[in-house]
């Protein structure tokens, strides 16, 4: 079942970009040419964060490119912030493929998460709910991790044994009574997805539970 999954990665990703957003990817590319970072998200203004928080990014890769298009929004991938007191450090809890093999959900420095190689622009959103709750979304993802759940190349709402990104991020706080997507949901072809909808960075942004966005400044390397 492991060596499925993770041979599944690659071959997942490519349907996932040929049968949606070739056409959209090769626009953007050639409109924008090749890029390379010469930004860094500036982690310095952190004093705002709280446990529970959501971390989201968006990277320099066509996926990322074809996911913001899809979603007509800014950002490709989202994970839940988590401070980790042991080390002093803010953490990323997130599902992810194509970094590690096999690919199990992750917690990670928020340095690493938002890495110039990795991150071309990020933000945090607050959802509107207690600290209480926050941190409550928080325990479910950890407990994932701690289980060593591994990303959703599927990307089935209807399997909880494997999570994808936003899928992990929902799952917490529905735990704590809230649906951070507030019913929203992206049609994809069933050739990707045989449920034909996922759950997209964009329909976190635009629910109804969440009380602002505020993205992280960037900084000249």
């Amino acid at each position: 079942m492991l060596q499925r999954n993770v041979r599944t990665t690659k071959s997942r990703k490519s349907c996932f970009i040929a049968a949606l957003f070739v056409p959209i990817c090769v626009v953007l590319y050639a409109c924008s040419g090749k890029q390379q970072p010469t930004e860094a998200i500036d982690l310095s203004d952190s004093v705002e964060w709280r446990e529970g928080d959501i971390a989201l990014r968006c990277g320099w890769g066509m996926e990322s490119r074809a996911v913001t298009a899809k979603g007509q929004s800014t950002y490709s991938h989202a994970g839940m912030l988590h401070y980790d007191s042991t080390n002093g450090i803010w953490q990323v809890l997130h599902a992810v493929p194509g970094e590690d093999e096999p690919e199990y959900l992750k917690a990670e420095p928020l340095s690493v998460f938002y890495c110039h190689e990795r991150a071309r622009s990020g933000a945090w959103l607050r959802v509107d709910c207690s600290d209480s709750i926050a941190r409550q979304a928080t325990q479910y993802a950890l407990w994932k991790i701690e289980q060593h759940v591994l990303f959703d190349n599927d990307y089935l709402l209807e399997d909880t044994t494997m999570l994808y990104c936003t899928e992990l991020v929902w799952r917490g706080y529905q735990t704590a009574g809230i649906d951070v997507s507030g019913g929203n949901r992206h049609d994809v072809t069933r050739f990707f997805c045989t449920e034909g909808e996922c759950i997209f960075p964009s329909d976190l942004e635009k629910s109804n539970t969440t009380l602002y966005v505020k993205p992280l400044k960037n900084k000249t390397l």
